[in-house]
């Protein structure tokens, strides 16, 4: 793998969640040129193959369209996984802060507000960038 220097890691969601976590990481940054690492988890079953190159290839181009979008300087990592937690675990530093974004419910927590609640207590130290 290619060694990145990265500012801040944002971990994709929903579309519009992950644009909002790209602005939130755009502030969090200050203005500065910190390079930012879109994690982009792609979830397959296990009785599907892992998909082919250019799946892959057209989801890293949309993700990378849609920071281009936001004006964030961001390294697009696909992550082809059977499980979440196995991005989670290895592919998120521990020094970097993590962005995440999505929908905020007071009673029920989203799927964003979940994995940002696990990532916290695996002790990393989360931002939640609310829609």
């Amino acid at each position: 793998m290619d060694a990145v220097p990265v500012g801040l890691q944002v971990v994709a969601t929903t579309e519009e969640g992950t644009r909002r976590a790209l602005a939130e990481a755009t502030r969090l940054a200050n203005g500065s040129p910190a390079r930012v690492l879109l994690l982009v988890p792609h979830v397959v079953s296990y009785f599907a193959a892992a998909g082919d190159s250019s799946e892959a290839v057209e989801i890293t181009d949309r993700y990378r369209a849609l920071a281009s979008d936001a004006g964030v300087n961001a390294f697009v990592r696909l992550c082809v996984c059977r499980r979440l937690d196995d991005v989670l675990r290895l592919m998120l530093g521990r020094r970097a802060p993590v962005v995440i974004g999505g929908r905020h419910r007071r009673w029920w927590p989203t799927a964003a507000e979940r994995l940002a609640r696990r990532l916290r207590r695996q002790g990393h130290d989360v931002v939640f960038a609310r829609l």
